[in-house]
């Protein structure tokens, strides 16, 4: 398994999860849930699957103007954010993993003995349930997906224009899928367009790989998802 399926496989979990595990936001009114398991699947009783709470790390609510506001933070298990937010928000890692010959461990190199590669998993996801232009921007320093304008109004078929950020400038060069399905990278300005192609929930990745001058991984993986409903 590559080291982009054990990132989106493994994000949250232990070692061995499937490559269709992925991380989403539910909402229920004021209540955003943070879900780990088989988005859209059909397989019944593997739609959630538990997480370690302490690998959420930050939740966070937006309002319109992109200006974070209150909101009550549950940092159990499912970890949820209660409030009025237009863009809801969580960030988590799962630490440090390592390849080696006996199969992939959740250590760090120095702490795994024989390793082959090793990388810090981090990963974002992000909700809009309200547009404002506040939300063109990035809500954080992390690697995160913008929309250029509402993509609440938009319908199957219909293209979306995205912005890449990283340490909130425009990233060229990052992977962008669309529901685990690659659709190219963002050009020098940090753009890339999207079909959209069914309805409903809709889950747009990006990823990007960093040298980690750190003794504990050679390198960082970021993942970022950016999630909005159509009709």
């Amino acid at each position: 398994m590559s080291i982009r399926a054990l990132l989106l496989a493994g994000i949250l979990m232990s070692q061995g999860c499937a490559l269709a595990h992925e991380l989403w936001i539910e909402r229920g009114g004021a209540l955003h849930t943070l879900v780990y398991g088989h988005e859209l699947s059909a397989r019944a009783g593997e739609k959630a699957l538990e997480y370690k709470p302490e690998n959420v790390k930050q939740a966070a609510c937006f309002n319109t103007a992109g200006q974070e506001i209150a909101a009550d933070f549950g940092r159990g298990f499912p970890a949820t954010l209660k409030g009025d937010c237009a863009a809801s928000w969580f960030f988590t890692s799962s630490g440090y993993w390592s390849k080696t010959p006996y199969g992939t461990r959740n250590l760090a190199k120095n702490e795994a003995g024989a390793v082959i590669e090793s990388w810090l998993s981090l990963e974002g996801v992000k909700r809009i349930d309200r547009w404002g232009a506040g939300l063109e921007r990035p809500l954080t320093r992390n690697l995160e997906l913008t929309p250029q304008d509402t993509p609440l109004n938009l319908r199957v078929g219909d293209k979306l224009r995205l912005t890449v950020w990283h340490q909130g400038k425009p990233a060229a060069g990052v992977s962008v899928a669309y529901f685990g399905q690659p659709r190219g990278v963002s050009d020098s300005d940090g753009h890339i367009n999207i079909r959209l192609r069914k309805p409903g929930l809709q889950h747009i990745q990006a990823s990007l790989e960093l040298p980690l001058n750190d003794a504990r991984a050679d390198k960082a993986i970021h993942a970022s998802s950016l999630q909005f409903e159509i009709q």
